[in-house]
């Protein structure tokens, strides 16, 4: 006879993991979206997550002496 109680957790952790491969694949366009508006590609990662998404049309980072910084006036 076959256990079957492996068979849920089974499916619950293949869904756990399509959740979070999502996610990622979700917040790495949102930090492309920022990389085009000059921002560094870490940079792009942290403005997604404190920001909530992409960058609006007047958002962007501008080139500083430090390296690029988040700008609210972006002009592209």
């Amino acid at each position: 006879m076959t256990d079957t109680t492996t068979v849920p957790w089974i499916r619950r952790r293949t869904t756990i993991i399509g959740f979070v491969l999502i996610a990622f694949i979700a917040w790495t366009l949102g930090a492309q979206e920022w990389t085009a508006k000059d921002c560094g590609t870490w940079q792009g990662y942290g403005l997604v997550v404190e920001h909530l998404g992409t960058p609006d049309h007047y958002e962007g980072c501008e080139d500083e002496p430090g390296g690029p910084a988040y700008t609210s006036d972006y002009g592209g």
